[in-house]
């Protein structure tokens, strides 16, 4: 045990002399992630917000009803504030369409409100273009929204309908359609019964500058992984069958090169951490010096195990940037995870980047995410894998 930690003292010493050289690395480093963070945030919310929805209409000739009709709905408050209507052929309006001159185009068939009337429904076609973007994805929310609610007027129409012509009462049918349609046009013309206010974010339980932030954090956690390969890559033979003369095997090598890089990145957090707890950015409390802790000594072990793989300091560079990477854009952190494919988001969950993801969001929000566990696994199969990478040289 003694010699394990005159051993283990000899590689804090040695990490603490390499500082300077990391420390350059780290700031290239930060200033990298901050530039893609900040570039991300832009993009996916930036300053533009949802543009006028330009829509053709196609309408069927001699059918002043479905012109009524037309008008009527254009008129209505939550449509005009955000489509402009244009008439127009049906060649015209596909040309248009396939332009991108219009974002949507609406056919209107004959007998429209006599469909309506009778219960036949004749149907509205609506064409969007291929490259649907955000204006036409709104306006077939739009869309849908009134084909729900004119189902649920006719429903009940038709309902009352039955019942009175079940018992009889067939001279009270008139005066309850005219009561019922007075009911829900009234439902349908109340802007605030359609819309409710809800803040959706891609970046889930917190905010973007957070979003972003974790996720430069994670990268600079993993990337100081590269600078630190001074103290991080492997031994010369000739060094480590001196150790193991010494005593000092395979699970003591790996556990100190293990704890003198977690010192490193604790180093290199600390100030960033401290200053964050000052603020009162960190809602997990006490637990949150704890987490900070486990974060690094979990990177570091994963920093470690890609160094033991590869047995070459360029070959371990490259590895870590390109899993890392990887690694970020699958759990969502350079693409929030909404935006990326199913099978890409399952995969996303596993990755070693979303475990350090939870772990700091836990330290934000203070809310249990099981991050800590994770992380504890992360770390074991990490030191076992170095390990047995190591009795196979040894």
């Amino acid at each position: 045990m003694r010699t394990f930690l005159i051993y283990l003292q000899m590689e804090c010493k040695r990490t603490l002399k390499s500082i300077p050289y990391v420390l350059t690395g780290a700031i290239v480093l930060v200033l990298l992630a901050g530039a893609i963070a900040f570039s991300a945030g832009k993009l996916l919310y930036g300053d533009r917000a949802v543009g006028r929805i330009k829509v053709g209409v196609v309408m069927p000739e001699d059918d002043a009803l479905a012109g009524m009709a037309m008008r009527m709905v254009s008129s209505l408050d939550s449509v005009k504030s955000l489509c402009d209507f244009t008439y127009v052929e049906a060649a015209q309006g596909r040309r248009q369409l396939k332009d991108g001159e219009l974002l949507a185009l609406l056919e209107i068939p004959d007998g429209l409100v006599e469909g309506i009337m009778d219960g036949s429904n004749v149907p509205v076609t609506v064409v969007l273009p291929d490259n649907a973007g955000l204006e036409a994805a709104v306006f077939k929310e739009l869309t849908e929204a009134g084909s729900s609610l004119l189902k649920t007027a006719q429903a009940g129409i038709y309902a009352a309908d039955d019942y009175l012509n079940a018992y009889g009462m067939t001279v009270f049918i008139a005066q309850a359609e005219r009561d019922l349609n007075e009911v829900f046009l009234r439902y349908a013309l109340a802007r605030e019964r359609c819309f409710s206010g809800e803040e959706a974010s891609a970046a889930g339980d917190v905010g973007v500058a957070a979003y972003y932030g974790i996720s430069a954090a994670v990268g600079v956690l993993l990337l100081l992984g590269i600078p630190a390969a001074c103290i991080a890559g492997p031994y010369r033979p000739a060094t480590e069958e001196m150790l193991l003369r010494i005593g000092i095997g395979r699970a003591q090598r790996t556990a100190a090169r293990t704890l003198s890089l977690c010192l490193l990145l604790m180093l290199f957090f600390s100030v960033p951490t401290a200053v964050a707890a000052y603020r009162g950015l960190f809602k997990a409390e006490a637990a949150a010096p704890l987490m900070g802790i486990l974060l690094c000594l979990a990177a570091a072990g994963w920093i470690h195990l890609h160094y033991e793989l590869c047995r070459n300091e360029t070959a371990a560079i490259l590895l870590l940037f390109g899993t890392t990477v990887v690694m970020l854009f699958m759990s969502g952190g350079i693409i929030p995870s909404v935006f990326l494919p199913k099978a890409v988001q399952a995969a996303g969950k596993w990755m070693p980047a979303a475990y350090f993801a939870d772990g700091i969001r836990f330290m934000i929000t203070g809310k249990a995410n099981g991050s800590a566990a994770k992380l504890v696994l992360l770390e074991a199969a990490a030191f076992f894998l170095s390990s047995g990478l190591r009795r196979e040289r040894d």
